[in-house]
């Protein structure tokens, strides 16, 4: 599959985007505006975060959520750029709010909107009044087995909210978007033999890291936290969600993503495949022998 040239895309200059990780424009693109996201420096390489986050948003738009349209491609003014083109779900009519500002709307919240301390974003779930609060329980929970899944170390209350309809009032949770802390994106191809070449190495990047973003104390270990079972919700997202994934169907996103090389292929389906065999299988069948961890 060939990469879309987006270069002569007409450029919206007033149309900007925050965030720290990477360079980003808008674009026109088949009569619609796109958010173009350039690879980021990485110890003076460029990290493979477009392609995590092209990778990842499949992955989540395969089990089922929706997901920000993501199409990779290359740009080039001067210099030549790996891309990916992310649809801008805000149009036509609709405003995002990140789930830092519903935090901060939360007077009694003892911490500001960015901080990730999970029972303060459990608490500010449960005091909210924008969105019904078992539905957005159930999305967060779920969110966050998936994020274990593809390993994202970045899911702050800043990447990920809700959509209001500007005329309505109609509110939506927005669709998943910024997955571009995935799939250890700083890594590059001569880095990944080493991994694959050491399994200590290799199992590191199961059970040890990336770590969440979400934090009791510290930063929540994926592995210990699901295998836990302290968390009913926990428990009922990740028994909704572990029969969706299709390993083969997850496979064919990677082996068809274009640009790649055949090693970081091969490390990206061997990570996802232990991954989900060592920190989310194990806990799933326990749950199928326990249903009193779904129960209240």
């Amino acid at each position: 599959m060939a990469l879309i040239d987006f270069s002569s895309c007409p450029v919206i200059n007033t149309k900007l985007y925050g965030g720290s990780n990477c360079k980003k424009i808008c674009i026109i693109f088949n009569n619609e505006k796109y958010l173009l996201k350039f690879s980021s420096k990485n110890n003076g390489k460029y990290s493979n975060s477009v392609i995590s986050e092209y990778i990842a948003c499949h992955i989540f738009n395969l089990l089922g959520f929706s997901t920000q349209e993501t199409i990779l491609g290359k740009y080039k003014n001067g210099k030549k750029y790996l891309v990916v083109a992310c649809k801008d779900f805000t149009e036509p009519n609709k405003i995002f709010y990140d789930f830092a500002s519903l935090k901060n709307s939360i007077i009694t919240s003892s911490k500001l909107g960015f901080e990730t301390e999970l029972y303060e974003v459990l608490d500010v779930i449960l005091e909210q009044n924008l969105y019904d609060k078992v539905k957005l329980k159930e999305f967060f929970w779920q969110m966050f087995i998936v994020d274990s899944f593809v390993g994202n170390f970045d899911r702050h209350n800043g990447n990920w909210g809700f959509l209001v309809d500007n005329k309505t009032n109609q509110v939506l949770i927005a669709p998943i978007f910024d997955c571009a802390s995935c799939l250890y994106p700083k890594i590059d191809d001569e880095n990944i033999k080493n991994i694959l070449d050491n399994e200590k190495e290799l199992e590191k990047r199961v059970f040890t890291f990336p770590n969440s973003a979400l934090k009791k104390t510290f930063k929540l270990s994926p592995y210990f936290y699901i295998n836990s079972f302290e968390n009913i919700d926990c428990n009922r997202a990740l028994f909704e969600i572990f029969p969706r994934i299709d390993m083969k169907k997850v496979d064919e996103i990677i082996d068809n993503t274009p640009y790649i090389s055949g090693v970081r292929k091969n490390f990206y389906k061997i990570i996802l495949s232990k991954r989900y065999e060592m920190i989310l299988k194990p806990a799933y069948e326990l749950l199928k022998e326990n249903k009193f961890l779904l129960e209240i």
